[in-house]
């Protein structure tokens, strides 16, 4: 890219959680954004804007070959910078104009030459969101974090049975085909499954469902997890951060009978 003083890093989707600010203790964090902070002596290390209030923003290096996430540097940095660093969000938020304003400001640039780097850096976004999981590499004592544990994230890859299902068009017969029914006598519907979603970036399973009041998860043949619906559309999610074994499944409980999934296959980070 340009060799701009103030640029756009868009974090991609598997790198979203991977942030030492979420991932280490409110201890060893607070020491890194100390550090950060006393070097910076209240002025933005981009743009130079003096203030008693700056954020404290981790610099990320990726190699899609390799699949690592390599700590550049931890730098204290105003609101402003802040969100151009983090330009999709302050889109998302409806401050992308005055992100843009910023960032041909601090570069001293042109409108013509903000968009050729903002391109490039969704181009680079979206390339690396083909990697799902990403190995955390940093030498944590460079920035104030001398004998900090850096812990890689454990999560597993979810095949989806239900990967190419359109919910939307499903007749009774799809449902009998993709679940396993069980329907109590004199009562009419089993529980009806709205959708189901996989994010294979963050490891989540999201499952809508009607005439639901509980879902109980199983591992391999164990039951893990249930959780009560109190009234209407029954919405839930399971998290698959640091599961072992092979085989997921959910039942869906109701007043009306069970409907019961097929299996979630479960596969170790390290196939990716």
């Amino acid at each position: 890219m340009e060799e701009f003083k103030l640029t756009i890093n868009l974090l991609p989707k598997g790198a979203w959680n991977n942030d030492f600010s979420k991932t280490l203790s409110k201890k060893d964090w607070d020491k890194l954004r100390e550090f950060a902070l006393k070097r910076a002596n209240g002025k933005c290390e981009i743009c130079g804007y003096e203030t008693s209030d700056l954020d404290v923003h981790e610099e990320w290096e990726f190699n899609t070959e390799k699949k690592t996430q390599s700590l550049k540097d931890i730098v204290a940095i105003c609101s402003r910078c802040h969100g151009v660093k983090h330009f999709k969000n302050s889109v998302r938020l409806g401050y992308g104009e005055e992100a843009q304003e910023h960032f041909i400001k601090v570069n001293n640039c042109s409108e013509m030459e903000f968009a050729s780097h903002l391109n490039k850096a969704l181009l680079e976004y979206n390339e690396r969101n083909s990697v799902y999981r990403w190995k955390i590499v940093a030498d944590l004592e460079k920035f104030g974090g001398s004998g900090i544990e850096i812990k890689q994230n454990n999560i597993p890859l979810i095949k989806n049975p239900y990967e190419n299902v359109e919910w939307d068009k499903l007749s009774f017969d799809d449902t009998k085909n993709l679940f396993e029914i069980k329907r109590n006598e004199n009562l009419i519907g089993s529980p009806k499954i709205v959708s189901i979603d996989v994010d294979n970036y963050q490891g989540i399973i999201q499952i809508k469902a009607l005439f639901a009041d509980r879902i109980e998860w199983c591992l391999d043949e164990k039951k893990i997890k249930t959780k009560y619906n109190t009234a209407g559309l029954f919405a839930t999610e399971l998290k698959v951060k640091n599961l072992i074994g092979k085989n997921l499944k959910f039942k869906i409980i109701g007043i009306g009978g069970e409907t019961i999934s097929k299996n979630f296959e479960i596969l170790p980070q390290e196939v990716l």
